[in-house]
C-alpha cells in the first residue's frame, strides 16, 4: 500500500514515519477521506515534522508579509486553514492578538485550541460555503492549504467574502498549481469582478534550502 492509498480506519505511527514520507503523502492526497486521515493521524506530531524535521519557513514568511501590510495589530484576522496553529504563532510573535482558526481536521484544530492563541476555532469544509458573515474579518492568511489535493481556486472568493473592504489576504499557492489547477485564472477572475487584486507576489520556498516553489501573494478586498 502507498501513502496516498493509507486506510483510513488504520492508525498510523507518525513517530516512525520521517517528515519526508510524510510531506510526499500530504502532496499525493486525492480524496478528501485521505486528507482526513492524514490530519487526523499527524495532528500530534504535525509541529515537530514541519519545523524541525522540515525546517518549514512558510508560516513565518507569509506572516512577516501580512504584518507589512497590516499596521493595526488589534485587528480581527481569520487563520484559514490553520491546523495546528503554526502561522498564528507567527502572527502573534509580529504582535497581533485577535486571530480566529478554521480547518476541517478536529484533530488539528484540538492541538491548536491548546495553544490558547486563537479567540475562536471554526470547524469547517473550505469547498463548500462558509458559515461567515460577509465583511466579518479585517485579513485573513492562508499558509499551504491551495496545494495538491487540499482545496481549489474557487475557495478564493469565499475567503474574500468574508472580509471587510480594503482588508488584505496573504496566502501561500503551490507553483505547479498556479496555472495547471486556475488560481492565476481565478486571480484574475477575482480582479475583473472588482473582488480582490493582486497587489503583492513572491516566489519564495516553503523549505529552508529549498528552491522556490510557492507563490506568496497578497490580495487586497474591493
Amino acid at each position: 500500500m502507498n501513502q496516498s492509498e493509507h486506510n483510513p480506519g488504520e492508525l498510523v505511527s507518525l513517530e516512525e514515519e520521517s517528515s519526508t514520507a510524510l510531506l510526499k503523502r500530504a502532496y499525493g492526497l486525492e480524496t478528501p477521506g485521505q486528507a482526513r486521515a492524514l490530519y487526523r493521524d499527524w495532528a500530534s506530531t504535525y509541529d515537530a515534522h514541519l519545523e524541525d524535521g522540515l525546517h518549514y519557513r512558510a508560516p513565518r514568511r507569509i506572516a512577516e508579509m501580512l504584518a507589512d501590510v497590516l499596521k493595526d495589530t488589534t485587528a480581527v484576522i481569520l487563520d484559514v486553514g490553520c491546523g495546528t496553529g503554526l502561522v498564528a504563532d507567527h502572527l502573534v510573535r509580529c504582535g497581533f492578538c485577535v486571530i480566529d482558526g478554521l480547518d476541517f481536521s478536529p484533530e488539528m484544530l484540538a492541538v491548536a485550541d491548546k495553544k490558547t492563541i486563537y479567540r475562536t476555532l471554526i470547524e469547517a469544509d473550505l469547498e463548500k460555503p462558509l458559515e461567515i458573515a460577509d465583511g466579518s474579518y479585517e485579513a485573513a492568511i492562508c499558509c499551504g492549504t491551495f496545494t495538491h489535493g487540499h482545496v481549489g481556486p474557487k475557495a478564493m472568493a469565499e475567503i474574500c467574502r468574508t472580509l471587510k473592504r480594503g482588508a488584505p489576504f496573504a496566502c501561500t499557492i503551490h507553483n505547479h498549481l498556479w496555472k495547471e489547477v486556475g488560481f492565476a485564472a481565478e486571480v484574475s477572475s477575482l480582479e475583473r469582478q472588482g473582488i480582490a487584486s493582486l497587489e503583492l507576489v513572491r516566489d519564495e520556498s516553503y523549505f529552508d534550502g529549498a528552491p522556490s516553489d510557492g507563490k506568496f501573494c497578497v490580495l487586497r478586498r474591493h
